[in-house]
């Protein structure tokens, strides 16, 4: 057949589902955006509600790491959606705390990625076995009779193999296909996959992305008027880190997952991806997060439509230039980033998780005043020394709200080290004061002196 360098070249069928694959996962997303109680409907009670049925249907086909990223999703939505409700029905305490908020986030993104990152780093390690099984007539049989559903019979290299289907000579004529295009496949899932240096050029990446996540201590929710719906705002998560994250993740994916990823990365990246760049600015982590559940809770509920290979997959090529084009790019994308990351840090002397980085980006302007009031722009921007009105942000009042929110960290103890400028005074939250944090007279703002307290 065919290929586009990348899969093969399908059938429209392919195409066609491939976007109502993307239509769903963006039509879920948005509808637990706008309404915060689906949320807990369909993936706190729904979720955990069909887990034996997950278990006991899926697994035999499917194995437990699927059952496990499944679990994980359920509560990783279930903490997003908490942290978007509680926010918008707490908003003192939600600026208060938002640094736990963050980390909170922040583990449930780093995990993601290390947990992969472990598996190209198995890949790599493992790849003579996988080559050995793809061409071991045994081993596949196999991986046949570890499953309830045929791993084998729908891969390319089983096309017009005339043998009696699951007989010896047919599993043989499939093993050496697989021997010939050097393709091996994982015992432990039935997947084909390829293992090399690319593996580990994309954990590398993976890595840097890790490190390049930055302002967790500035994750808001749309202040109220600002926008019909208030979403998770998460600013400094611009377009120079989703991108290289989306590459990271597509690497990473080709490389585990690679029949795959026809679906599991061109469609579920662009599938947050899209919104975050239009409509859903600065809310990448909350589509990132549903489209994610969605998918993954599909393919545990109904496994034996989208696991076993079939015609409405697209298959890789299981060409390593693909795998080499695919690392590279990650890796130049995240080493790019990485040094943008760290000039922020170092010439604007920025603190890249309790503060905000990219506050000059045009993207990151444009969230801020479509999502943000006076209150929310003056706490942004409170550990840096620029200003609503030195960015262009429009604010309504030169001098910060005196009943707005006051950033601080809980290390900080007693201390008020925000940056040294005019700023909400301490007293705007209650919680502050009773703890004992020191307010500095010099750079309070008088109550009452804002036009834009509400």
């Amino acid at each position: 057949m065919d290929s586009l360098f990348l899969w093969e070249l399908g059938t429209p069928k392919v195409y066609l589902l491939w976007v109502a694959a993307l239509a769903a996962q963006i039509v879920v997303a948005e509808v637990n955006r706008r309404w915060s109680w689906t949320v807990f409907a369909v993936w706190t009670v729904g979720g955990i509600a069909l887990m034996p049925y997950a278990w006991i249907h899926g697994t035999p086909m499917v194995g437990w790491f699927p059952f496990g990223k499944y679990a994980i999703m359920v509560l990783t939505a279930t903490m997003t959606g908490t942290v978007l409700l509680y926010a918008k029905r707490n908003p003192v305490k939600a600026h208060r705390y938002a640094i736990w908020l963050g980390v909170a986030l922040w583990i449930g993104l780093a995990v993601n990625i290390m947990e992969a990152n472990v598996r190209d780093l198995t890949i790599f390690a493992k790849a003579e076995e996988y080559y050995a099984c793809g061409a071991s007539w045994e081993c596949l049989k196999s991986v046949n009779d570890a499953h309830s559903i045929d791993m084998v019979a729908g891969l390319p290299e089983a096309r017009g193999v005339t043998e009696a289907l699951h007989s010896r000579a047919w599993y043989e004529a499939v093993a050496a296909n697989l021997a010939a295009g050097h393709v091996g496949i994982d015992p432990a899932t039935g997947f084909r996959t390829i293992g090399g240096w690319w593996n580990l050029v994309s954990a590398a990446a993976g890595l840097l992305n890790i490190v390049t996540i930055t302002g967790l201590g500035k994750i808001i929710v749309t202040s109220p008027g600002k926008a019909k719906v208030r979403g998770l705002i998460w600013v400094d998560m611009v377009w120079p880190w989703v991108i290289a994250y989306d590459l990271w993740n597509h690497s990473f994916l080709y490389n585990s997952l690679a029949d795959y990823s026809w679906y599991c990365t061109l469609a579920l990246l662009l599938a947050c991806t899209i919104p975050a760049f239009t409509w859903a600015r600065g809310q990448w982590i909350w589509f990132r997060c549903f489209t994610l559940m969605f998918w993954i809770a599909v393919n545990n509920l109904l496994p034996e439509v989208l696991v076993p290979p079939n015609d409405t997959f697209n298959f890789a090529t299981m060409d390593p230039r693909a795998n080499i084009v695919c690392a590279l790019a990650a890796l130049a994308a995240n080493v790019a980033l990485f040094a943008y990351w760290l000039y922020k840090i170092v010439r604007h002397r920025r603190h890249p998780l309790t503060g905000v980085l990219y506050c000059e980006m045009r993207e990151w302007r444009a969230v801020v005043r479509e999502h943000c009031d006076d209150k929310d722009k003056y706490f942004l921007l409170d550990a840096v020394p620029e200003t609503p009105s030195d960015l262009g942000l429009d604010p309504g009042s030169p001098t910060p709200p005196a009943d707005g929110y006051v950033g601080h960290m809980p290390w900080w103890g007693t201390a008020d080290k925000r940056y040294p400028k005019p700023r909400t005074p301490v007293a705007a939250d209650p919680g502050l004061v009773a703890r004992g944090v020191v307010a500095d007279p010099r750079w309070e703002e008088v109550p009452g002196t804002s036009s834009s307290s509400r």
